[in-house]
């Protein structure tokens, strides 16, 4: 659907894009394309790229991809390249690597898995999929100079399994920023036993942030459920209370249920929360129709968004309320395949967190018998829910030493607010601009579509552009601190 703005809106609506088309290590400057939208680009044509973070802060991007970590500046200039692999490894090994006298090693790729600008330390956080999802540390200014390593499991030790990270505030302990990873298992080596679903590290040491006997800030799946029951780590972010992850798992976690097929979830903890025995789970349903009365139920990616004039006044809260925008697609049959059909989905904070307290109210007040999560270790009472009456109300979930461990059974639901048929949506960011709100979205084809969005259940392409042919545009796309440039990222450019 197409969308003519006013004489009003035009001149909000005209943004210069800059793709991040990374060139080889060669030191060729950028160069301007056919697309007279694209102002630079930069190539890597022997490199697969993973993932791009931009510093507002020293006007640079770096981009982390398969062996190769690079340093651009705010045009795409190359400034710094360094090697991170392949190097001798073995899924059998520590991270602090193999001694003589286990496991045959041999030449692995470094595939980048995280990459997270830690600003407190003015340093670049990036993990790799050797070492069992070791880390290092490099400094901001040159990453070619003198880096940190970390000999941690944190992220995923293969390719394809997820991975996700974000730096936020936990509170337990005294206030201090903590990294938060989300990370799903392997079946490469025994360690990854070893290694949580969702974690909060201290960014000096990436241990685990609260490691007591009884305390742990972290949550595992159950080891009944472990083998079967993978969890994708999509999208993470924080609020004023909570830390949130964006995750895709099956409908069921048990075995033999796999023909329920998969769904979307909102995954939270409250961020005063050491022992993250506040962790809970609620669905996020993207639209209904007849032919997918359950919506569709697999995020590619997702983006938190403050609310334009316009769109808050449709949910009915304040101007600059965050939203959260995500593309979504419907599953392949019983897979987590999407198909080629996508829909943006809008949700307020605010419903977020209503449908969050709601449910968690319902398993308090003996509504709900089973607080649904089998498959997440340390249960609960044993599972259960509270009996009726048997205990009083309470105002605030994130009090400390309230165990929560729910699964709530009301989803959170939006309606389509704009379809596209015949495309996968892979990758979203969202900025304001005076009144409205607008969303960029890319595609598994390498098409980039700008959209204004009105309301939960009403936006519109305005524009739609080529901008790397047959590629898909990556999830990490990101506004410059100006707003007035993109950065997108594809496997190569």
């Amino acid at each position: 659907m197409n969308y003519e703005p006013s004489r009003h809106s035009k001149k909000m609506l005209f943004w210069t894009f800059i793709f991040a088309s990374l060139i080889a290590v060669n030191g060729l400057r950028p160069k301007h394309t056919v697309n007279p939208s694209i102002v630079s680009e930069f190539k890597s044509s022997s490199v697969r790229l993973k993932h791009l973070v931009y510093n507002s802060e020293g006007k640079q991007v770096f981009v982390g991809g398969v062996n190769r970590l690079y340093q651009l500046d705010a045009d795409l200039r190359l400034v710094e390249s360094i090697s991170t692999g392949p190097e001798l490894d073995s899924p059998h090994c520590h991270s602090n690597g193999c001694s003589n006298d286990t496991a045959e090693q041999i030449l692995t790729d470094n595939v980048n898995k995280i990459l997270v600008i830690d600003s407190n330390s003015n340093s670049l956080l990036a993990c790799g999929s050797i070492l069992q999802g070791a880390c290092n540390k490099y400094n901001l200014q040159n990453i070619s100079l003198e880096n940190q390593f970390y000999p941690k499991a944190v992220a995923s030790n293969d390719e394809d399994s997820s991975t996700f990270a974000f730096i936020a505030p936990q509170t337990s302990s005294g206030y201090s920023d903590v990294l938060y990873v989300g990370t799903t298992f392997t079946f490469n080596g025994d360690y990854r036993h070893d290694v949580p679903a969702i974690s909060s590290r201290n960014l000096e040491t990436l241990d685990l942030h609260e490691n007591w006997f009884d305390k742990q800030s972290s949550i595992s799946i159950d080891v009944k459920s472990r083998d079967h029951f993978l969890v994708k780590y999509v999208y993470g972010f924080n609020t004023t209370d909570h830390a949130y992850f964006v995750i895709v798992q099956k409908r069921s976690s048990y075995p033999g249920e796999e023909e329920q097929g998969y769904l979307t979830r909102l995954a939270r903890v409250c961020i005063n929360d050491g022992n993250f025995g506040s962790y809970s789970e609620v669905t996020l349903q993207c639209g209904e129709s007849e032919d997918y009365p359950d919506g569709y139920t697999l995020i590619q990616d997702a983006k938190l968004v403050s609310a334009g004039v316009d769109l808050a006044a449709s949910y009915g809260v304040k101007n600059g309320d965050p939203v959260l925008v995500g593309v979504f697609s419907p599953q392949k049959g019983i897979s987590a395949e999407p198909l080629n059909q996508s829909a943006m989905c809008v949700f307020s904070l605010a419903k977020i967190e209503r449908r969050f307290k709601e449910n968690i109210h319902m398993c308090f007040n003996g509504s709900v018998t089973a607080r649904g999560m089998d498959y997440i270790s340390g249960s609960v009472l044993e599972g259960k829910c509270l009996e009726v009456g048997s205990i009083g109300n309470i105002v605030n979930f994130c009090e400390p030493g309230l165990g929560l461990k729910i699964s709530g059974q009301i989803a959170i639901f939006s309606p389509f607010a704009v379809e596209f048929q015949n495309s996968l949506l892979t990758s979203i960011a969202a900025t304001t601009t005076e009144t409205h709100t607008l969303a960029f979205i890319g595609h598994s084809d390498g098409k980039l579509s700008k959209v204004l969005i009105e309301s939960e259940s009403r936006a519109y392409q305005f524009e739609e552009m080529i901008v790397d042919p047959g590629n898909s545009l990556l999830p990490d796309m990101t506004l410059d601190a100006s707003k007035s440039h993109l950065y997108a990222l594809s496997t190569n450019k």
